[in-house]
């Protein structure tokens, strides 16, 4: 079965919980070694990574996919892709409840599904087995190599997002200079603080701006600069 929402439907989700995780929280089951920041990539190739990594990736808009890329962080190269992706987190990769498609609040996506299997058991009666879910991206390639999925939802406490994000600090970046922005654009100092320590880990998480009536998304790009998205029910700043 799919469930297909698009990004718009996003808007409304606001980042209630502060992002702050105890230190003795645990990332998921990743090697502290493995490198999960973005690589020097030749023209025509993108760059997908996920949050949480490991995930499933593939072309197109459908989250019912023919033949799976490999997995997340991956590079593609431009004639393995078309206009979109599409990562898919299984339930057992998510670690808990899978949320309602509307939950997610990465408004950058262009949609998000919901895979639930519908069958029979034994006694032939009708059951259903939530599955997964996937977000699709469009492919902006020459103009933008890198992709990255970010399963945060509005329900995730601080120790979900800790385990969420991958271990490490592969994503560089000017703390000093992006905390005036991000404090230019209203995020609550103590976010700022949390979101630049899982930025660095992950590359791109969903903040709280405008006084708490807007979301903010920052993503490192391939340059090692910061884009500050918002969306679009923010106010001007």
């Amino acid at each position: 079965m799919r469930r297909v929402c698009p990004a718009r439907a996003l808007f409304a989700v606001l980042l209630l919980l502060p992002l702050k995780a105890p230190a003795s929280a645990r990332p998921l089951s990743k090697s502290p070694s493995a490198h999960y920041g973005i690589p020097r990539l030749a023209p025509g190739q993108l760059w997908v990574s996920s949050v949480p990594v490991g995930l499933e990736v593939h072309a197109g808009d459908s989250p019912m996919p023919q033949k799976v890329l490999g997995r997340t962080p991956l590079v593609l190269n431009a004639r393995d892709v078309d206009r979109y992706v599409t990562v898919t987190i299984q339930k057992e990769e998510f670690g808990r409840k899978l949320p309602n498609i509307l939950g997610f609040l990465d408004f950058s996506a262009r949609a998000t599904h919901s895979n639930i299997w519908q069958g029979e058991n034994e006694r032939g009666e009708k059951v259903e087995e939530d599955r997964s879910r996937a977000i699709t991206y469009d492919v902006r390639l020459p103009d933008r190599q890198t992709i990255i999925a970010l399963f945060q939802t509005r329900e995730h406490t601080p120790a979900d997002l800790d385990r969420l994000y991958p271990p490490g600090s592969d994503f560089r970046f000017s703390d000093q200079v992006l905390r005036r922005r991000l404090a230019k654009k209203g995020v609550p100092a103590d976010f700022i603080a949390s979101g630049i320590q899982l930025l660095h880990r992950g590359g791109k998480i969903v903040l709280p701006s405008a006084q708490g009536v807007g979301l903010l998304i920052a993503e490192v790009t391939s340059s090692g600069s910061v884009e500050l998205l918002d969306s679009p029910a923010n106010p001007a700043k």
